[in-house]
């Protein structure tokens, strides 16, 4: 009689109805399959399954035998256990300190078919698993994917209680389990390339809408810190030195510190990605010197790994992007930095694209404030020619500032010419334009009537209010503001006009202050213009209305000026009847060049008149601006001139630009005739431009030329008034006779050369009445000084001075060592005269004059003061032993001078201080 075979099972019951994991072989080979797997998917540093045994005690069944494992398993098998997931830094419910890591925790639990057993008494075994201490969570997808498989184990081990059939079951879990996370790991990769593909597109997408450049690369940050699991990630751009890298957008915990961050480039990882333009991983951050400290230290924060790649535009390195930290895993990956790379190439065409779209705004925002100044100045010269008194020039005027100054209060003060000791007052206050008028006395002591008195103009940035104690200067001098004192032609202050307080609440900066001066200067000339209107309406008389027009054509003309230059000007300008149709202008810029010009109206008498007051001012104010050409000079006036051009009138003009340093003139011509170049040697050369004349077409574009002048050289702007006259027979006197009369007068000064140039053509005419106005402007070049200017001998100065030097010897693009030697020498030469030359000594307001002399090859600066004696030979070698102990102070600056320079002169003449400085360009 066979004896039936006893069914082995896996999981089997308690007298109290719980369960119980049968031990062996196979049961071992079972969870440490599950345990690898299940450490594999969730990248625990370490883990442990643990079950009861039959009589009732928790054994571990597979991993390590670790106490924290154990207190865990322990709890979970308690009435209060159940499934857990915890983030590293919080209290587990066994514990009484934060964990040191992440923990998970999953039951191991068979179906409860007939609802007979309690809830803990279903739980056969207990899987727990403890995260890298790097990492500050598991994910809850892993968490949910373990207790599904869990699950599933479950099922298999029930039926195994049921059937008894453990060995079957044995080999059917191992196979469940492998393929259950496996496919648990497909389905994590498979959502997350579905994640990427989804924060791809989103990117694009975003490029395509945002033109905010910090909107969009935050975003961008936001999708790589979420797509790479890190805790941070930041955006680093180069600086415009191109020497450092700032820290554009940064996300994570401690960005605000991390913002103020530089990193030179070449230094730490983001600077030696620059340098080499290839991305890096460094996964041991602490222990690598590539990693730049300081900005840990900065920002008291720990980088672990770093994940970074170059941002490449147009085949330039212009920043870095960096993923630091990785979360829930050890190290960044050869996929990840293979990922990363399109992150780095989206945010580099972001900021491609961004920074295009930013610069063409800002073109295109510059271009629409010069049209609107531009029509500004243009309208105001209406203005000055259509208002019918004073008071609608005025209203019209200071509405023109308000808009264009985009000013919150505005006001134009003027000298009543009515009423003595009063002053006229247009304003708007920010609710209301007023008319008004107030005594002098009332202005006493404000900020407004000392402006005008002392002739200083004011530029105020900060938008603070100032506490004037004056309630006009608190009225109309609010925020950020602008004073700009008004002049006649004679000098005479006769007001002033101010702006405050601009609607965007930003600072007035100097461009603003140049565009109020500039339409003060339209607003004086149309003053004028009515004053002496009024003066020939009064008097009714020819006689009268020809000498006004004529007073309005010398206001329009520049006063005359001496130059402290290489050349000698001589200018002589006589109408044919009592008004002239040429003007002329010459101007100074503020860094010693110069441009000149000469022009010849069509037309007469007051309209001529009116219209040259018009087209003088348009082109002067032009002229001012440096960074244009002369060519560009012309188009713009040109444009401007034909809007206001009435009658068939226009301009014929030739316009010059001179730089002393660089000894170079450049030109343009619209329609006038050919100007002449007088060389050293005797030959000489006609200059023509092209071009028409100014007002006869709307737009037309203009071509000059430009070329090098010598000593000796002598450049002729004239009219057609020197070489049309004509003698009793009707010869003319022509051009070839005006130079040949002229080359006979060269060694004469340039005033007495033009004086006698204009006797031989009137004695040519034999006491005729002149056929044409006749106006020369002539420059005699020579080898003197180019650049002269008288500094105050104080301290403030010296900054001044030192920027007039740069200003002087920026054109001629010298080396920087020769630029800076130059300039040290010079802050050392004038800081010794100002500190110690007048010294102990007895004059009021003391100063000190500069010169300065290019050639080819050199520069040479002559200093000169009327201080103490300065005897070189009283000056011993410098020596730091006695400096250190006390014996002696200084000796190091004339040293220094003498070093720097090639060549150092020192004289007294006519008891005046003369320090010579020469310095080579080789």
């Amino acid at each position: 009689m066979t004896t039936p075979k006893k069914k082995e099972t896996l999981l089997r019951s308690r007298p109290d109805g719980s369960l119980f994991l049968e031990e062996g072989l196979g049961v071992s080979a079972i969870f440490d399959s599950f345990l690898r797997e299940s450490m594999a998917l969730t990248r625990a540093e370490v883990g442990g399954i643990f079950a009861r045994t039959e009589s009732g005690q928790i054994r571990q069944i597979s991993g390590k035998n670790e106490k924290d494992l154990i207190e865990a398993a322990h709890w979970a098998f308690s009435d209060a256990g159940k499934d857990l997931l915890l983030e590293k830094g919080k209290t587990s419910p066994w514990g009484k300190q934060s964990s040191k890591y992440p923990i998970l925790v999953c039951k191991l639990k068979a179906e409860d078919v007939d609802g007979s057993l309690h809830k803990n008494k279903s739980s056969y075994a207990i899987l727990v698993l403890f995260g890298k201490i790097t990492a500050d969570r598991f994910a809850k997808t892993d968490f949910e994917l373990l207790r599904t498989t869990c699950k599933t184990v479950g099922r298999l081990l029930k039926e195994s209680h049921v059937s008894g059939d453990a060995s079957l079951v044995t080999l059917s879990l191992l196979a469940t389990t492998q393929l259950v996370l496996e496919a648990a790991q497909a389905k994590r990769q498979s959502e997350r390339f579905d994640f990427l593909l989804t924060e791809v597109i989103r990117v694009s997408g975003l490029i395509n809408s945002s033109l905010d450049l910090s909107q969009l690369l935050e975003a961008i940050m936001l999708s790589s810190k979420t797509v790479f699991r890190t805790e941070a990630c930041s955006v680093l751009l180069l600086d415009e030195s191109k020497e450092n890298l700032y820290f554009h957008t940064v996300l994570g915990e401690k960005s605000e510190a991390v913002s103020k961050m530089k990193v030179p480039v070449g230094k730490g990882v983001a600077g030696l990605v620059v340098r080499e333009r290839k991305p890096i991983i460094i996964n041991d951050a602490q222990n690598d010197d590539r990693v730049y400290k300081e900005v840990d230290k900065a920002s008291q924060f720990t980088t672990r790994n770093i994940m970074a790649a170059p941002l490449v535009a147009n085949d330039e390195v212009i920043g870095v992007i960096e993923a630091i930290n990785t979360v829930d895993r050890e190290a960044f990956t050869g996929e990840d930095l293979e990922l990363f790379l399109s992150f780095s190439g989206t945010s580099a065409l972001a900021i491609q694209k961004t920074g295009l779209l930013q610069n063409l705004e800002n073109a295109n925002r510059d271009l629409r404030k010069k049209v609107s100044e531009l029509q500004s100045l243009f309208e105001l010269s209406q203005a000055v020619s259509q208002s019918s008194n004073r008071l609608s020039l005025v209203r019209r005027s200071i509405r023109m500032i308000i808009r264009e100054l985009d000013a919150s209060v505005a006001g134009i003060f003027l000298y009543s010419l009515s009423k003595e000791d009063h002053v006229n007052c247009a304003y708007f206050d920010g609710n209301r334009e007023k008319i008004d008028r107030v005594l002098e006395s009332e202005m006493e002591g404000t900020q407004i009537l000392a402006s005008i008195k002392e002739g200083l103009p004011v530029l105020k940035r900060d938008i603070l209010n100032q506490p004037f104690p004056k309630e006009l200067d608190r009225r109309f001098l609010r925020g950020s503001y602008i004073i700009v004192p008004l002049f006649l032609s004679s000098g005479e202050p006769y007001g002033a006009v101010t702006v405050g307080d601009r609607k965007d609440k930003l600072s007035y900066q100097d461009s603003d202050f140049r565009l109020l001066q500039t339409m003060a200067s339209q607003f004086t000339k149309g003053f004028e213009a009515f004053r002496l209107r009024n003066e020939m309406l009064e008097k009714k008389a020819i006689q009268q209305e020809m000498e006004i027009t004529r007073k309005i054509q010398q206001n329009i003309l520049p006063s005359e000026k001496s130059f402290h230059s290489n050349f000698d000007l001589g200018i002589l300008s006589a109408p044919a009847k009592d008004v002239s149709g040429d003007f002329y202008d010459y101007y100074q810029y503020s860094d010693g060049q110069y441009s000149f010009l000469i022009a010849d109206v069509s037309g007469k008498s007051l309209p001529a008149a009116l219209f040259m007051a018009m087209s003088s001012s348009i082109i002067r104010t032009l002229a001012r601006n440096h960074d244009l050409t002369p060519e560009e000079i012309l188009r713009q006036g040109n444009e401007l001139i034909f809007e206001d051009s009435h009658f068939g009138m226009f301009v014929t003009a030739f316009f010059i630009h001179y730089n002393p340093s660089l000894f170079t003139i450049e030109y343009a011509s619209a329609g006038h005739n050919d100007q002449v170049w007088i060389k050293e040697d005797g030959s000489y050369e006609l200059l023509k431009g092209q071009g028409p004349p100014l007002g006869v077409i709307p737009t037309a574009k203009y071509k000059g030329g430009n070329f090098r002048v010598k000593p000796g050289d002598i450049f002729v702007l004239y009219t057609d008034g020197a070489v049309e006259e004509k003698d009793s027979q009707g010869n003319e006197f022509g051009l070839e006779r005006m130079i040949e009369e002229i080359q006979l007068r060269r060694h004469l000064p340039a005033k007495k050369i033009v004086e006698e140039l204009y006797h031989t053509v009137r004695d040519f005419s034999a006491g005729k009445e002149p056929f044409d106005d006749f106006t020369v402007l002539l420059l005699k070049y020579n080898d003197d000084f180019q650049f002269f200017r008288t500094f105050d001998a104080n301290t403030a100065q010296i900054p001044i001075f030192r920027e007039f030097i740069y200003d002087t010897i920026k054109v001629r693009n010298l080396p920087d060592f020769l630029r800076d030697d130059i300039l040290l020498a010079c802050d050392e030469a004038a800081t010794n005269i100002v500190m110690h030359g007048y010294q102990d000594t007895l004059l009021r307001n003391p100063k000190f004059d500069c010169k300065i002399r290019f050639t080819e090859d050199s520069i040479t600066i002559v200093l000169t003061d009327s201080g103490r004696g300065f005897d070189r030979r009283t000056v011993k070698d410098p020596s730091i032993e006695e400096n250190l102990s006390g014996k002696r102070k200084g000796g190091f600056g004339v040293y220094l001078i003498e070093t720097l320079m090639d060549v150092v002169d020192y004289k007294i003449e006519e008891g005046r201080n003369v320090l010579t400085l020469q310095k080579y360009f080789r």
